[in-house]
């Protein structure tokens, strides 16, 4: 290879070079010139060292510059139309937004908990917990709506819990609930699939919040006047056995009333008849074994039983101590002659709810749940685990400490009313966040 051709190829590497370099400055100036008019004066500046470094000549860089310029006036003059398009008259942008989105709710809430249990003869147990629920609800048209949700927890219905442990592990997240609702009329309302709970309760003497029953239900509402008349009711199932027809399955009917006592005060009350059938001879998945067992270790009854429950409620008008409420509910098992009674009774003061900052309310309760007085698969799970044959009280604290953020301070005092009667003292500081 002679020495001119060497010389040739140096120089047409060197305007490859210099035409990439050209390139990749042309794309930095107009990047920056687009993301800020401030960016001017370093562009100048970037220009400058290119020529004096002798990549570009004083004409490529003019040249530059003004080709620059005008892209990012064009590019402007695109985005004020564009804008200006997009103005409703009240000024609001009118973006165009998928019609699915814009009848589609989403909900959800984040615990964080910290929970110390003391129970005779045994060890002191300290927990880290948290709780993650997400719902989305979309409205297929103005009378059918579907539901779905999903929850942090287990395969135990009664708690969407996670404990803290195993090295960092990554927990589950599960369906909670999925389910349609049709709403033919004004004040009826049929729902199938897994719902939350949709009967009314004062407490959770019966029924864990964390509890989504699995069947269909049948609401009827209707307000006359001063007050509010409802049925719900329902065909849940229990269990599913293959081979066998005969499912565990419960009937649930709650007639009730809400009605106004003047303009501060209401009662409300219900009735509801729990119809078991095919429960006796069987035991249930995740009950708390408390329940008498017969013969082989099945229950020996289908546990029919009826409730009423009860809440008189009073606005005081004192800034101090706004709202008074007293509550109650019995249960009673008919199918049984013995231990077949619950009952629960408390009192809550201070907001009727709390949902923004220096919100308050306290509430204190006594439970006593006697052993065959209701299935141990439903109570509430964080009193004495859930079990029945138990009682003792219950104090509760809760503190908005921001709109949708709240301190709550749980304590249960529990014991066994018979048998080997070992007290358990629960306490749980939770930090609620509502989306």
């Amino acid at each position: 290879m002679n020495n001119k051709t060497i010389e040739l190829k140096i120089n047409l590497e060197e305007e490859l070079m210099r035409k990439r370099i050209l390139v990749v400055a042309a794309v930095i100036i107009m990047t920056g010139c687009w993301m800020s008019s401030s960016f001017a004066g370093e562009v100048d500046i970037l220009v400058q060292k290119l020529v004096e470094k002798g990549v570009i000549s004083s004409t490529d860089a003019k040249d530059i510059l003004v080709e620059v310029k005008e892209e990012a006036k064009k590019e402007r003059e695109i985005v004020v139309q564009e804008t200006k398009a997009a103005l409703k008259e009240d000024g609001s942008l009118a973006f165009n937004v998928p019609e699915w989105v814009s009848r589609t709710d989403l909900t959800g809430d984040f615990r964080l908990r910290y929970q110390f249990t003391d129970r005779d003869n045994s060890a002191d147990r300290h927990r880290g917990r948290y709780r993650l629920r997400l719902g989305i609800v979309s409205h297929i048209s103005d009378k059918v709506d579907v539901g779905i949700g999903f929850a942090t927890g287990g395969t135990d219905p009664r708690s969407t819990n996670q404990t803290m442990t195993n090295s960092f592990e990554s927990p589950d997240l599960r369906l909670d609930y999925a389910y349609a609702s049709y709403k033919p009329y004004d004040g009826l309302t049929l729902v199938g699939g897994k719902f939350k709970n949709p009967l009314w309760t004062p407490s959770d003497l019966l029924w864990d919040s964390d509890i989504r029953p699995e069947g269909v239900s049948i609401l009827l509402n209707k307000k006359i006047e001063t007050a509010e008349l409802f049925v719900n009711s329902g065909v849940w199932v229990l269990d599913e056995r293959g081979g066998d027809e005969n499912d565990p399955m419960m009937f649930v009917i709650q007639p009730g009333y809400k009605i106004n006592l003047g303009d501060s005060a209401y009662f409300k009350n219900a009735l509801t008849w729990y119809e078991m059938t095919n429960v006796e001879g069987t035991t249930l998945d995740h009950n708390s074994g408390t329940n008498s067992l017969y013969g082989s270790g099945v229950l020996d009854d289908d546990f029919d039983a009826f409730a009423v429950s009860g809440e008189l409620g009073c606005a005081t008008g004192m800034d101090s101590i706004p709202f008074v409420a007293l509550f109650g509910e019995y249960v009673n098992n008919v199918s049984v002659s013995n231990d077949d009674e619950g009952y629960i009774a408390g009192v809550k003061f201070g907001d009727k709810k709390v949902k923004n900052a220096k919100q308050w309310q306290i509430k204190a309760l006594y439970r006593r749940l006697e052993q065959d007085a209701w299935l141990d698969v439903f109570p509430d799970s964080d009193s004495y685990g859930g079990e029945t044959g138990v009682k003792g009280c219950e104090f509760v604290f809760k503190y908005g400490l921001a709109k949708n953020i709240s301190l709550e301070l749980d304590y249960y005092r529990m014991k066994r009313i018979s048998g080997n009667s070992l007290d358990e003292d629960l306490f749980q500081a939770d930090i609620n966040v509502k989306f």
